[in-house]
């Protein structure tokens, strides 16, 4: 299913700096610090909502430039840790101008 979220939010944009672990939005499950979804945003917000109804399971989705000089499992692991992300949360973090990504559980 991760993989699946992953190829829906996987777009390739580009931003302006290094990103150090975020703080995750009060508001939504999104964070698109580079405007990697474009107008595919509502499409992901339904994505999301539909894997909460059926599974039970919070993804949160966060778009950088870069995981400034981390791996990313270990940005990943930052974020989830400083916002606090409990037993039914997801992080996925994609760095979109070092094409990779980092998925914390």
């Amino acid at each position: 299913m991760l993989v699946a979220a992953w190829w829906l939010v996987a777009p390739a944009a580009t931003g302006a700096r290094a990103d150090d672990p975020v703080d995750l939005p009060s508001d939504g499950q999104i964070l698109d610090r580079v405007g990697a979804l474009g107008d595919r945003r509502p499409e992901v917000v339904e994505a999301l909502d539909r894997l909460y109804e059926d599974r039970r399971l919070q993804l949160f989705v966060v778009y950088v430039r870069d995981f400034s000089g981390r791996s990313g499992q270990d940005w990943a692991d930052a974020t989830a840790e400083r916002n606090g992300l409990g037993l039914d949360d997801v992080l996925l973090a994609v760095a979109t101008h070092d094409r990779r990504y980092g998925y914390s559980v």
